[in-house]
């Protein structure tokens, strides 16, 4: 019995976690977002890059996410120039 619980704990999946890095409406702004589907808290670090005339921007920002929360904000940061597209990213909780 022992054994088939903890097969039954490696076999369910983990939680999906979802991060977004949009520009803000207003386009003077990074706004980065996160869901926490577990019933826990976790902590989540979102790296964002955006493409720019003037090159790549990184931004990273990390925060405890509640659980079962979606669309957290994780942070706002500002940006210059209109014309910034979003070109990759990642996101790391535990």
């Amino acid at each position: 019995m022992r054994f088939f619980v903890l097969l039954l704990g490696i076999a369910a999946p983990l939680p999906a976690s979802a991060y977004q890095c949009t520009i803000s409406p207003a386009k003077d702004a990074v706004v980065i977002k996160t869901d926490n589907a577990s019933a826990q808290s976790v902590t989540c670090k979102v790296d964002c890059r955006f493409a720019t005339p003037a090159g790549m921007v990184s931004f990273s920002c990390s925060q405890q996410i509640p659980p079962q929360t979606k669309g957290w904000y994780v942070c706002l940061r500002p940006i210059e120039g209109a014309a910034a597209q979003f070109a990759g990213g990642g996101e790391a909780c535990k």
